[in-house]
C-alpha cells in the first residue's frame, strides 16, 4: 500500500485528505471571484461572524465525527435524510448567500460536493440519495434566505445567475 493511501491524522486516507484540500480550495477560489466586495458594514459583520461560526461548527463536527470517530450519536447519519451534518450543508449555502455567490455557482458547488462525498473515502460514501438531496436542498434554502437578506440590506439585486456588477470576476 502506498503512502498516499495510508491513513492520515485526519481520520481519512491521505489521498482523501489531499482531495478534500484541493476541492475546498477550488470552491473557495470560485466563490471569492464572484462575491461582491462593495457592501456596507452590516453585510460585512454578517459575513465575517457567520463565516467564523460556520467554520467553527464544521471543524467541531469534522473533528468529532471524522477524526475521533465519536459522532455516532442517536442515529446513523448516512441512512437518514436529515442529520446533524444537514445543518452544515444548509449553513454552507447560507454562507455563500451572504457572500453574494451566485445561486447557479452554489448549485454547482453543492452538487459537486455530494459527488466528492460519494466517491472520496471517508466523507460520506455510504450516504443515501435522500440524505444527499436534503443536503443539497438545505444549502439552496440557506442561500436564498441569506442572499435575500444581504440584497435587502444593500438594496441590491439577488445574484441568481450572474455575479453582482461589483464582483471581482466581472471587473477583470
Amino acid at each position: 500500500m502506498s503512502s498516499i493511501s495510508a491513513q492520515s491524522p485526519f481520520g481519512v486516507p491521505w489521498r482523501s485528505a489531499l482531495l478534500f484540500l484541493a476541492v475546498v480550495t477550488g470552491f473557495l477560489l470560485l466563490s471569492l471571484m464572484t462575491f461582491d466586495p462593495k457592501v456596507g458594514t452590516a453585510a460585512w459583520v454578517i459575513r465575517i461572524a457567520g463565516t467564523v461560526v460556520w467554520i467553527a461548527f464544521a471543524a467541531y463536527l469534522g473533528y468529532r465525527d471524522i477524526v475521533q470517530k465519536q459522532g455516532n450519536g442517536p442515529q446513523d447519519i448516512d441512512h437518514v435524510p436529515f442529520d446533524r451534518w444537514s445543518w452544515i450543508h444548509a449553513s454552507a449555502g447560507a454562507m455563500l448567500g451572504f457572500w453574494s455567490v451566485p445561486l447557479i455557482l452554489v448549485a454547482a458547488i453543492t452538487i459537486g460536493w455530494e459527488f466528492f462525498e460519494k466517491y472520496v473515502p471517508g466523507f460520506g460514501e455510504k450516504e443515501t440519495l435522500a440524505n444527499r438531496a436534503v443536503d443539497v436542498v438545505g444549502a439552496w434554502v440557506g442561500w436564498v434566505l441569506l442572499a435575500l437578506l444581504i440584497a435587502a440590506l444593500e438594496k441590491d439585486s439577488v445574484p441568481f445567475v450572474l455575479p453582482s456588477a461589483d464582483a471581482w470576476i466581472r471587473n477583470l
